[in-house]
């Protein structure tokens, strides 16, 4: 999966887990590679090594309606979450707008939050779909 589709994944915030994951099967047959994903009821996953992208692993969680509310991409390194964060933030649809040293926040229609976190040797994009008590602090 190519980091233009990947990064941009804010795009599956608020999707159900079965559209999420037919879309990432159906890119895997088309350029005939196969996925292999982790999966609950409320979380899917799956590793991306391709060589021609950044390596990283694709996590997204679901809440009790099966809608995604919270996504994450895992790099291995801080270079590569950079890469990722600002290939999201070249997205003109979605007008980030910076709220924090490694945070932005989208308005309506999206209400999200995109956020940079390490956590031991992991570098984290998360974006997270905002509730709308959290959304009157941004």
């Amino acid at each position: 999966m190519p980091v233009c589709y990947t990064s941009f994944s804010q795009q599956n915030i608020l999707h159900k887990k079965s559209k999420i994951k037919n879309r990432i099967e159906k890119y895997y047959l088309k350029t005939n590679r196969k996925c292999t994903f982790t999966e609950t009821d409320k979380k899917l996953s799956y590793p991306l090594t391709d060589s021609v992208t950044l390596p990283a692993t694709y996590v997204y969680y679901f809440n009790e309606q099966d809608r995604c509310e919270k996504e994450e991409t895992i790099f291995s390194c801080d270079s590569c979450m950079q890469k990722g964060m600002l290939h999201s933030l070249s997205n003109k649809f979605i007008k980030w707008k910076k709220v924090g040293p490694t945070s932005y926040y989208a308005t309506f229609p999206y209400n999200a939050i995109m956020e940079q976190v390490k956590i031991n040797d992991q570098f984290i994009l998360r974006f997270s779909r905002m509730k709308g008590k959290d959304i009157d602090h941004q």
